[in-house]
This record gives C-alpha cells, structure tokens and sequence, in this order.
C-alpha cells in the first residue's frame, strides 16, 4: 500500500485564485491504514521513523521508554529523522558551496512555503533548492539499505509533498499511542534503560529542520548569504526583489517558528516548556558525520507551478468561518499561521476542499479543548467520566488527609434498571440514565463531583460537607429518581435507587485511601439493595477506625 493511505490535501489563495496544496507539513488528519500497519509490523521488518518532537508528543514517557515501547510492540528497528535533516544539511551545504557566483535559493524543506509558491509565485519555482524534505530523504536512505523493508511514518505532519511513495504507511502520534496500547506496549509502562543500541539522535551537520548549522554561523544582519524570514507575507518582497535583478543569497522561509509550536503538541503558551524537554533529550553533538549518502540515493528534487481552481460558494465560505470562529473582540484571528494573509482567504481554500481545517491553530485549539472534556465526561450522560473520576478522587483524597476536611461519597446503584431497559428497549434505558445525571446533578453543588461509574452505577463526591448535609443530599437524589416517569408504550418507566455512603470525617490521625472509600461506599450499596432497594446506607469512616 505504498503512499496509497496518505491523503495529501491542497489549499487555494483567493487573491490569485490558484492552487495552493495545503501545509502536508502540519496537517494532522492523515489516518493511516491500520491493517496495512499491523500487516507491517507482524512482517517482522517494519522501520519506524519518527520526529523529535515525538518526545513531546508521548511526555512524560522517557526517550528510552519510547524506544522500548515501538520495539515491543513488533518494530524492527526506529530512527529519529535527525538522519533525515543530516542528509538534507549536506544536500543544502553541497549546493551552497558549490554554487558558481551570486545567487538565489528559497529553502524547500517546507512543503507549505514549496505549495505556496508553486502557486502564488509561479516566478519564484526556479529558485526553490533542489532537495526533498528530510523525512523523505531519510526514507529514501532506508529503503536503499533495507530493501524488503515496510517504512511507517508517525509525525504531526506528513512525510513531505515530494514523495508519499517513499513511505508505506503514515499515521499521527495520537495514532501511535492507540497502536502501542493495543500491543500492550504503553510507553510509560516500558523499563528506562534500553537492551538495545540506541537510535543515533546526535548531529553534526545540521540543525533541526535541516539547514547546515554553518549556514546558520554566518547569518549576520548584513549577511547576503543567508536571509531568515517568517510568514508567507515575505514572499511577495522576496518575489518583487528577484524581478528587480536582485541577489538574495539563501532564504530560509517558514510559514511560522518549528514544529513545536504544532497545536497538536499543546497550548502554544507552553512552547518553550516543549523546547526544553527536547533540548533535555538532546546528545552532545558528534564530532564526525552520523550518516551519509551512499551512491543511488537521490535526494533531488523537481517542482512546477500549478493551475488556478474555480471559485466557491459564499455559504461554503462562511460555514468554514464558523467552524474556525474569532477573536475575543469578535474579529478574525488572521494570524497567517496557516500560510493565507486573512481567515476569509484560508476558509475559501478549505470550502474548495484545497486545505484542511487542522492547519488553523486556534481550530485545533478548540479541537484539543473539545477532545480534552469529551475524554472526561461521559458521552451518554454528560456527567464525568470514570477516568475523570479517578483522577479527582485521587486530588479531594489527597486534600482531605492533608487539610483534614471531611469527604463523602455517594455510591448509587439503580434498582431495576436491567428489567427497564430490557423491555422497553435500549433507548428507553437511555433516556432514564440521562433523567437520572439531571437529578443528580439538580441535587448536588458546583464544587461536587459527579460520574457515571459504569453501566447503571453512579457516584457522587462530597467536598466538605457534614454528615447530616451528606445525608440528606443521598435523600433527595434517591426521591427525584423515584420520581422519575418517562413515557413509554402502555404506561411510563421509571426505576428506583440504592445509596451507599461512605463518610470520611477529616480526622488527621486517620489517612484515607481512594481504593477504601471507594470500597466502603461499594459495601454500604450492596447492604442497601440487600435491605429491599431504594434507600440509603450510610458508612462513617475515621470516627470509628481509631
């Protein structure tokens, strides 16, 4: 399946109304075939190659647990694409030196400045270097020294624009995750040392990115050999320059600052925190070269302009709008991180279906935002999650031993759920669930805690409530589900609840653990289904434990 899984989506500049392919480098919804990567990794032979942001990506797993983790889960071998810029910084350095007198070239190890200009500037292609994108590059080096060997790639971006046949399959690091847990091979569950040779992380030539760092040395304000730009918006003076007959040396152009700043790899106020855990995980820089060219590896490559596309609907444009939204202050964002001068111009390439919305940072933002609260609240009830749960039972446990305050829980169990939802139907049993999250949550305070435990059970935290408080809050949720009535065929369905408490009373001599408040209210349910169902059982610990 070669390059067959990696849809590579393009993006259009409404001012010119060409065809501008989107930014392949930070779009995020490749989906790889999971088969095809299964069938990879069961072959025994698969190669992994992976960005160094991937450290991030799978924080606080170590690199080295990271390592063990795709090795467990049936990778041959992994390689960082430091190789890949290393390959590049020659390629780069080659034809830096080697140039004959004045010139021009615009880095093109970014496939959205390549796509843009191959759009927006036609006048420019010519002078766009020659070389391919480090992943491709490390790609091609590996398949010419592992010939029978599938080539997975996992990154928050693809592999590059110059070559989706260099790699058999592509997939995000979220992707990745869910692939290694499947395997039984969760990074942060892998030993720290590695029974292994380590992948070469350690440069010589370049830096991230592949730009030879001896390009980077002789960059000076007024240094004609090197010229570093930011934002698209450059390429119209660069453009206009090269039409006057002006030399412009080496321009290296990216649409924003590195793939750390990616919005699937966190909030962008957390840049340099993500900076630094990378800068950690970085060796010592070698003293001679970690990787080099064998002959019959090309990694040239060839760029033309592109055709102009038809315009689109102006509904189309606005519902894009919608999605991507604005400002505090009402205003579009027209940040340009997307490579396009205004929202407007970004959304008409995404309604020509020419872009992907996960270029937008803030569409992410709010992406990752929904993403992050749908992993903690129940889909069907709305209440949290159990994950949710037991991540906020470990913090009010831990604040209740340290400050000594009380803490209750309520451990709800529905009496004849399963009757109810067998006879009037799954739906029906849904429709209950959610009257019974709306009672509770009717009932209970804002700074309480309320989850779906699984199935028909539910359970309430009670921050610093007394006993009598607590009580009578088990009461009234047990009465307003009592209550309930939803109409049904012949008549209406309701069911009943059972209510274990279990009471901690914030005595400083008596540490509580979650696994035993949890078991206390479990216990005090099973007495109150016991005793006939829909009623309460109340627990009091500490004031009896000592």
């Amino acid at each position: 399946m070669r390059g067959s899984d990696l849809e590579i989506v393009d993006a259009t500049c409404t001012e010119c109304g060409l065809c501008v392919p989107a930014c392949p480098h930070d779009a995020i919804d490749l989906v790889g075939d999971t088969r095809s990567i299964e069938g990879a990794i069961e072959s025994g032979r698969a190669l992994l190659i992976l960005p160094s942001e991937a450290i991030v990506g799978f924080y606080p797993a170590t690199p080295e647990q990271l390592v063990n983790a795709c090795l467990a889960a049936g990778f041959r071998s992994l390689f960082f694409d430091n190789l890949g810029d290393e390959l590049v910084a020659a390629e780069y350095l080659r034809l830096w030196k080697e140039d004959e007198g004045p010139s021009t070239w615009i880095r093109s190890t970014s496939p959205i400045v390549v796509d843009y200009v191959r759009a927006k500037y036609p006048e420019l292609v010519p002078y766009l270097a020659p070389v391919v994108t480090p992943t491709i590059a490390l790609a091609r080096f590996l398949r010419h020294a592992f010939v029978d060997s599938p080539i997975v790639y996992a990154g928050v971006h693809s592999a590059g624009p110059q070559g989706a046949d260099e790699v058999d399959a592509s997939l995000s690091l979220a992707e990745l995750g869910h692939l290694l847990e499947e395997r039984d091979a969760t990074p942060t569950d892998q030993p720290q040392t590695l029974n292994v040779v380590p992948p070469e992380t350690r440069r010589y030539l370049s830096a991230p990115g592949g730009l030879p760092r001896a390009m980077l040395d002789e960059q000076r304000l007024s240094s004609r050999g090197l010229m570093k730009l930011r934002g698209l918006h450059s390429l119209e003076a660069v453009a206009w320059a090269i039409k006057e007959g002006k030399v412009l040396g080496f321009i290296d152009i990216l649409p924003f600052e590195g793939a750390l700043d990616h919005p699937a790899l966190g909030p962008h106020d957390q840049l340099y925190w993500r900076r630094g855990i990378v800068e950690l995980a970085e060796r010592n820089r070698a003293l001679q070269p970690v990787i080099e060219r064998p002959g019959g590896v090309d990694l040239h490559a060839t760029y033309e302009p592109r055709a102009p596309l038809p315009v689109v609907h102006e509904a189309d444009v606005e519902a894009v709008l919608d999605q991507i939204g604005t400002a505090p202050g009402g205003e579009p964002w027209d940040c340009g991180a997307c490579g396009h001068m205004t929202c407007a111009a970004f959304a008409e390439a995404v309604a020509r279906e020419r872009a992907t919305l996960t270029i937008c940072p803030y569409y992410m933002t709010r992406q990752y935002e929904d993403v992050a609260r749908d992993a903690a609240h129940d889909a069907l009830t709305d209440l949290y999650s159990y994950r949710a749960l037991q991540d906020r039972l470990g913090e009010e446990v831990a604040r209740a031993n340290r400050t000594g305050s009380t803490l209750a829980m309520l451990f709800l169990d529905l009496d004849g759920f399963k009757e109810a939802n067998d006879h009037y139907g799954h739906q029906a049993g849904n429709d209950v669930l959610r009257s019974v999250a709306d009672s509770i949550r009717e009932t209970i305070r804002s700074t309480d805690v309320a989850a779906r435990f699984g199935g028909d059970e539910f359970v309430v935290l009670l921050v610093n409530a007394e006993l009598e408080g607590v009580e009578r809050v088990a009461d009234e949720i047990r009465d307003r589900i009592s209550r309930i009535a939803l109409p049904a065929p012949n008549g209406t369905v309701g069911v009943t609840v059972s209510v274990g408490i279990a009471y901690h009373i914030g005595a400083r001599d008596t540490v509580l653990a979650a696994d035993d408040l949890l078991a206390e209210a479990d216990a005090a349910v099973y007495i109150a289904k016991a005793q006939g169902g829909n009623r309460i059982h109340p627990v009091r610990r500490g004031e009896y434990a000592r």
